[in-house]
């Protein structure tokens, strides 16, 4: 149960997204969530990197957690992602935006 300045609050019902959620911080940042009881949407731009990690996270017990596609940079993806939140969980409590730099040298 996590404190806050109000007191104890349950993170059962909190819904998460974490943007970047395959690898590194991200994949790191949903662990850690899930393992808190909070129900976590990883997104990614790599589908398939991404419904790896979901799998490899399944693997902990009690974890709830959904992989939906999310390219950042493309608002028809964002608006997808957003009629899937209001469908499948009607809010959203905690939005981690944490995609992958990409630079070109």
């Amino acid at each position: 149960m996590a404190a806050t300045i109000g007191g104890p609050v349950s993170c059962l019902s909190r819904i998460a997204v974490v943007t970047g959620g395959a690898r590194g911080l991200g994949l790191g940042i949903c662990k850690q969530l899930a393992s808190n009881g909070v129900k976590v949407v990883l997104t990614d731009k790599d589908e398939e990197k991404g419904l790896d990690a979901v799998e490899k996270l399944k693997q902990f017990p009690h974890f709830d957690i959904t992989f939906h596609h999310l390219n950042v940079t493309d608002s028809t993806n964002i608006s997808s992602l957003s009629e899937f939140i209001k469908t499948k969980f009607k809010k959203l409590d905690i939005l981690v935006n944490d995609p992958p730099f990409e630079t070109e040298i």
